[in-house]
């Protein structure tokens, strides 16, 4: 049970007022590009909060930090443990809950991660750096999945100083009355690059 707790609250998603069925031509685009924003800066750091209604209910913070297409999340509990952490490639998730001792592979991520039906590692990513994803269709043919269960939604507000930015995501199973929301409370775009997998290596050990 804790595993799937502390993974459903990395998913990018959650609950706020009005949401609406996934449909991604229903959502504002935002004026900021990925691509033009890769040209100006190498990487970009962070930190934000989870919080989860549901089955599974509870809230981590965490703090992240992303170069290129690539990103490295660290979640603590309530009482300031580190409690999980995430490694998002373009086309993979890795996790490592703290907690258990348990590291999970991207196929063992889909079973709690409902999410990634609809969104990729890569879209993760560009969410963090402040740009709406651009979600057309489900990224896996599942027959047995009903993706209308799937909710999804995006929220822009000022953000240190900057008007207009990608503040939230929600995410909502409408099948298991299951919703999750990340807040982004800060976020700084970088011309220096950093060492991830230096990072990763040393919060492991």
């Amino acid at each position: 049970m804790a595993i799937k707790f502390l993974l459903l609250l990395c998913i990018v998603a959650g609950c706020v007022a009005n949401i609406k069925p996934f449909n991604p031509e229903t959502v504002p685009k935002l004026p900021r590009k990925y691509g033009s924003l890769l040209e100006s800066y190498t990487s970009c750091t962070g930190n934000g909060k989870i919080d989860s209604r549901g089955s599974f209910s509870g809230a981590l913070t965490f703090k992240y930090m992303s170069q290129h297409d690539s990103s490295f999340m660290q979640f603590k509990d309530i009482l300031g443990r580190k409690a999980l952490l995430m490694w998002f490639t373009p086309h993979n998730v890795f996790a490592w809950n703290l907690i258990e001792n348990k590291q999970y592979d991207y196929e063992q991520i889909l079973e709690f991660f409902p999410f990634l039906y609809i969104v990729e590692p890569k879209d993760i990513t560009q969410f963090l750096w402040g740009v709406q994803p651009d979600i057309k269709k489900p990224v896996i043919d599942n027959p047995s999945r009903n993706f209308k269960d799937l909710t999804l939604q995006f929220e822009t507000g000022v953000l240190d100083q900057i008007s207009l930015s990608l503040i939230s995501a929600t995410f909502k199973d409408l099948n298991s009355n299951q919703s999750v929301k990340i807040d982004i409370e800060k976020r700084l775009l970088h011309k220096t690059a950093l060492d991830l997998v230096r990072v990763w290596d040393m919060i492991q050990s």
